[in-house]
């Protein structure tokens, strides 16, 4: 009996050292110097794209008894104030009627001159020769869309000038017809 009393006690002496040793190893490890450092508060913000024109909203073109031959041009300012950069798009999302495809149509861009007046205008660019019923099937949204104005930053311009000639080849069908039409300009970034 005493020797398993003596295997009982030894058990017991090693079970006791690998508790006191462990309680010494964890005592040790919570006993070490730490440190650690944080940046300040991380933010993420989206920038904007955004367009304004100087039309007052006011149509362009209030064009009546026209015949073959008859002309018309005017201007329109856009203003970018977005703070991306971004690229600028122009196109129709309504283009109507029977003297659509007998209005000749061209649309330059590029600087100076404003809705009020097209003095002191400057081409850098034409964006579209054709007819006004072909601009307004072709030219119907952002991707189809025409211009190459490419603003980097906020309150940078670009004026349009629409200059209109009415066919000189328009039938004697067209008499007392009509053509509607919307413009619209995009940004995108």
């Amino acid at each position: 009996m005493q020797g398993a009393v003596g295997i009982v006690a030894a058990a017991a002496t090693v079970v006791g050292g690998i508790a006191v040793s462990s309680g010494v190893m964890w005592q040790a490890s919570s006993a070490a110097f730490t440190a650690s450092t944080s940046n300040a508060a991380d933010a993420w913000n989206a920038g904007t794209v955004g367009l304004a024109d100087d039309d007052t909203s006011t149509a362009m073109f209030t064009a009546n008894n026209l015949r073959p031959g008859s002309t018309g041009s005017k201007c329109i300012k856009l203003t970018y104030n977005g703070s991306l950069s971004g690229s600028v798009k122009l196109y129709s999302s309504a283009v109507s009627g029977a003297l659509a495809p007998y209005v000749d149509l061209v649309i330059e861009e590029g600087t100076g001159g404003d809705f009020g007046t097209c003095t002191g205008f400057t081409p850098t660019g034409t964006d579209f020769t054709g007819t006004l019923a072909a601009f307004g099937t072709g030219k119907t949204d952002f991707t189809t869309g025409v211009g190459t104005f490419a603003p980097s930053g906020p309150a940078q311009t670009r004026t349009y000038r629409f200059n209109y000639t009415v066919n000189a080849a328009t039938p004697d069908a067209a008499q007392g017809t009509g053509a509607n039409a919307t413009f619209n300009w995009q940004a995108a970034s």
